[in-house]
């Protein structure tokens, strides 16, 4: 499920930084956050970040402010304070907050941060930037000068560094980050960035090429980034034309 609601500027920055990880929300009929459940994705829209994603952790539920505060803290849950006594207030002065807090009481949402739609590009090609770490696992294989990240249907962010081994039996980064993302039950790609061994933007392999055709019917317009100042992009079906199944698919 995607829940879309608004957010001010400063709780959506303090989100993006991590420095906010738990929403509180009641529920005032706009929305039922009781409906809400782990892995779930709430789509926020500020006016500092615009539309950005994160995934839903955890949701308690409390009967009051000062109950939530006190069994969550406040170092993740408040963006304006970290005093309690200010932080009841900050809630409960928020638009018809306190009558439906007595009413209904409140819901601390854990959430982790994923991407904004405005800098998805920088964000996967960071991802991508970090796991790449050139090493050698043993006398026969090394791995970590290429790294990957994907963007999938569900707003997640999957890695993946090549490794390179004896008798071909590696794997470049990008079919590590689609392994990953196989292994966590999702098969469609939105994004792909690719970081070579020198520290550029890459472009897929034939063989990757191949792998990410054959994966979803929707495979041909994957966006692959080709640079990162301009934001220039390529799609697939670009890369791999009059591709041998596009009958089958």
């Amino acid at each position: 499920m995607i829940m879309k609601l608004d957010l001010n500027d400063r709780a959506a920055l303090a989100m993006k930084n991590g420095t906010k990880r738990i929403e509180n929300r009641a529920n005032k009929g706009d929305h039922d956050y009781s409906t809400l459940k782990p892995d779930d994705i709430i789509e926020f829209t500020s006016d500092a970040i615009g539309v950005f994603y994160v995934k839903v952790l955890e949701v308690n539920h409390y009967d009051s402010v000062e109950e939530e505060l006190t069994m969550e803290g406040t170092r993740y849950t408040l963006s304006s304070t970290n005093d309690f006594n200010e932080g009841i207030k900050s809630i409960t002065n928020l638009n018809g907050y306190k009558e439906a807090i007595e009413k209904n009481g409140i819901y601390a949402i854990h959430i982790k941060y994923l991407y904004s739609e405005n800098t998805v590009w920088e964000e996967l090609y960071e991802k991508a930037k970090e796991v790449r770490n050139k090493r050698d696992i043993s006398g026969f294989i090394s791995a970590g000068a290429v790294g990957a990240a994907i963007l999938t249907k569900n707003h997640n962010i999957y890695t993946g560094v090549c490794i390179d081994t004896a008798s071909s039996l590696g794997m470049c980064a990008e079919r590590n980050a689609i392994a990953n993302m196989i292994t966590n039950c999702e098969s469609e790609i939105e994004k792909l960035v690719c970081i070579d061994s020198s520290g550029d933007i890459g472009s897929p392999c034939g063989a990757c090429r191949e792998y990410l055709m054959q994966l979803s019917k929707n495979s041909p317009d994957i966006e692959i980034l080709t640079d990162l100042k301009s934001k220039k992009t390529i799609k697939l079906k670009t890369l791999v034309p009059d591709w041998w199944g596009n009958d089958r698919v």
